[in-house]
């Protein structure tokens, strides 16, 4: 039966801080952007994984990005709510501040085809990039929320 693990890391060593089900971003002053979060996603009693897509399924009330520019190949956004980026190597400086790339839209097919996905890349056959994720608040924001986000996968 396979497997998936999502594992957190520190973002300014790089080092495994454990395992997480729960990605909690803390209290975010309204007007300002979360600290990045560092995750990886592990696969178990697979041979190989690919196609790896992040999906934000649900923003919990807050802005995720009304006008999308600059649309990547991996499908992320240069302007956005809700950042994201991946490196195969970890780096340091990408968690350092605010992130430069952001989700398109809200998947709201819940589906691995959904265009607002973004593509995230693989350090081994079973083991994603590191995966950088921050939530930037909007000042009219005075109130707490719960989002998703969906790990899509194609595996042998």
């Amino acid at each position: 039966m396979t497997s998936i693990t999502v594992r957190e890391y520190h973002p300014e060593s790089g080092a495994l801080l454990g395992n997480i089900s729960v990605l909690n971003f803390g209290k975010i002053t309204s007007g300002t952007t979360s600290k990045v979060k560092v995750i990886g996603v592990a696969f178990t009693e697979i041979t190989e994984v690919g196609n790896i897509k992040l999906g934000l399924i649900s923003s919990g009330g807050l802005t995720v990005n009304p006008n999308p520019e600059d649309i990547a190949a991996d499908g992320s956004a240069s302007n956005g709510y809700f950042g994201i980026e991946s490196t195969t190597a970890f780096d340091a400086t990408k968690a350092a501040s605010p992130l430069s790339r952001h989700f398109a839209g809200i998947n709201t097919t819940v589906t691995a085809a959904d265009s607002k996905n973004v593509t995230v890349g693989n350090k081994t056959t079973t083991i994603s990039d590191y995966i950088y994720l921050d939530i930037e608040i909007g000042a009219a924001s005075i109130s707490g929320g719960n989002g998703s986000y969906k790990i899509f996968f194609d595996y042998i």
